[in-house]
């Protein structure tokens, strides 16, 4: 869902910050497990369609990438502080 964030105030620009964190970090996460599941089993057997997954899966992770990166952005142009 593409939000504006100019519109948004401090508060929900936080809120933003926090969720979009989240799911990059676990996205981030479930691709570094595939590419290690891949590795695992392109040499404990033969290619199969497993093993290309984690490049199915980049696309989505750079989206994800540069909307954590523009509420950041945003966050810095309005000197806001992230709470953690």
């Amino acid at each position: 869902m593409k939000t504006n964030l100019k519109v948004l105030t401090n508060d929900e620009l936080q809120k933003e910050y926090r969720d979009k964190s989240i799911i990059f970090s676990i996205f981030l996460g479930l691709i570094i497990v595939m590419v290690i599941s891949s590795i695992i089993t392109l040499f404990m057997s033969s290619i199969m369609a497993t093993t290309f997954l984690p490049f199915a899966f980049l696309p989505l992770s750079l989206i994800f990438w540069k909307q954590f990166n523009d509420v950041k952005k945003e966050m810095k142009s309005r000197n806001v502080r992230k709470n953690s």
